[in-house]
């Protein structure tokens, strides 16, 4: 039984608890030789407040002093919460007080606690972007990485900001368990695709989905087979095709075909790891040939396609 215990004190992100809580429970659902035994702790294990409004009943993490932990996940907060969760000396001795969890980890600000109790020092780590200088800041022995989705230095990983809780959490399942796993457990949540680490925590395909063109990026997501040249897309758009080109540099920063081939590289990222064929994958996300999908893979990713 690997047992994973999130570390919760009051005003902590809900999805940075509840993300990594989904994940390794629905592990237990789609394979019963995962194992996870998943607990929220707080310090006495009273009742705490989530977020603005979600109160949890966490059991004491005393608990844990004479267990063996696989993975402990502190969780980031509110500026305020946080604030006093980082001063507060009983958190920190009820932390430091566990055996030695085979890993340790953090979702968004929950670095900056994880720093204070000394667990990331001379480490490689990353947090929410807008926090990533202060953490600097605080703590100059780190190497902070402030574009990773999630890092992972040795027996340490942290992960950028709420929703990039879930990606770590499914690459320690892989780590346990296995890649298929991982990739029937992203399809479980209805994530459009898994992301590495190194992935940035920009988003060019989220950005345009916000942006002039969001109607047009929906539709090239769902008929990614089908023709996405500049003219269908400045048709679909009324606009000549000299215009729309301008006006979604302009807006992407990127060409209209280096935009497509990114869309499609992130549909078929998916696919491959739900185990369709890379022949059957190509056809589906537009590239025609298996060899173009791994052309374009190759392309974005810096990788060569594995499958």
């Amino acid at each position: 039984m690997r047992t994973i215990v999130i570390l919760a004190y009051d005003g902590a992100q809900i999805l940075d608890v509840a993300g990594p809580t989904s994940v390794f429970g629905e592990a237990n659902t789609l394979d019963e030789a995962a194992q996870y035994e998943v607990v929220i702790a707080s310090i006495e294990g009273a009742r705490i407040r989530l977020g603005a409004a979600l109160v949890v009943q966490p059991v004491p993490l005393q608990q844990f002093q004479s267990r063996r932990i696989d993975t402990l996940i502190v969780p980031g907060g509110e500026t305020g919460s946080l604030a006093a969760a980082v001063r507060n000396p009983a958190l920190a001795d009820a932390v430091k007080a566990l055996p030695q969890p085979r890993r340790i980890a953090s979702v968004c600000t929950g670095a900056f606690l994880l720093a204070k109790w000394g667990l990331l020092e001379g480490k490689k780590v990353t947090t929410h972007w807008e926090a990533a200088l202060e953490l600097k800041r605080k703590h100059p022995d780190l190497e902070v990485d402030a574009d990773a989705l999630f890092v992972e230095d040795g027996n340490v990983w942290t992960s950028a900001g709420v929703s990039t809780g879930i990606d770590m959490s499914l690459a320690m399942v892989e780590q346990d368990c296995g890649r298929y796993l991982a990739a029937r457990i992203a399809r479980r949540l209805v994530l459009q695709t898994r992301r590495s680490g190194n992935q940035s925590q920009f988003s060019e395909i989220l950005a345009a989905q916000a942006g002039e063109f969001s109607e047009l990026v929906d539709w090239m997501q769902q008929n990614l087979a089908e023709d996405l040249s500049v003219a269908r897309l400045a048709e679909r758009s009324n606009l000549s095709e000299r215009t729309f080109y301008r006006r979604f540099v302009a807006e992407t920063g990127e060409s209209p075909a280096a935009f497509v081939r990114r869309v499609r590289v992130a549909a078929a990222r998916t696919y491959l790891e739900t185990g369709v064929p890379p022949k059957q994958v190509a056809v589906q996300t537009g590239f025609g040939s298996e060899a173009n999908l791994r052309r374009a893979y190759r392309a974005i990713n810096g990788r060569r396609l594995s499958t």
